[in-house]
């Protein structure tokens, strides 16, 4: 999914599954990006509530991101949109050279399992 301005990306999501394993079916991974310049400005809710919607349409219950410890912008989203922090990974992700930790967040958005 992408949100522009007629002219430039201002940002996108996306939605992927967990893991090809049967045992992980309707659990989805998601990223989402906003620009810099459009950043607490309501495009991430927006691009949240979309991917919600069509995770659901593809029959997945369950929504899973990771993001960086110092994202606050991002967490606060995150918070907001009804995801709960489950846990941190130590140097997961090398980001401009250096191995930093990744913060686990998950939406249940199908509670009636059986």
């Amino acid at each position: 999914m992408v949100i522009t301005d007629g002219q430039d990306i201002q940002g996108w999501a996306s939605l992927n599954p967990y893991s090809h394993r049967c045992a992980y079916d309707g659990v989805a991974d998601i990223s989402v990006y906003i620009d810099r310049n459009w950043r607490g400005k309501g495009l991430g809710s927006k691009l949240l509530q979309a991917l919600e919607e069509t995770a659901k349409e593809n029959g997945f219950h369950k929504l899973v991101l990771f993001t960086f410890p110092f994202n606050q912008l991002g967490q606060g989203l995150y918070r907001k949109a009804g995801f709960r922090e489950v846990g941190v990974y130590e140097k997961h992700s090398k980001l401009d050279g250096k191995w930093v930790d990744c913060i686990i967040v998950e939406k249940l958005i199908d509670e009636n399992l059986d």
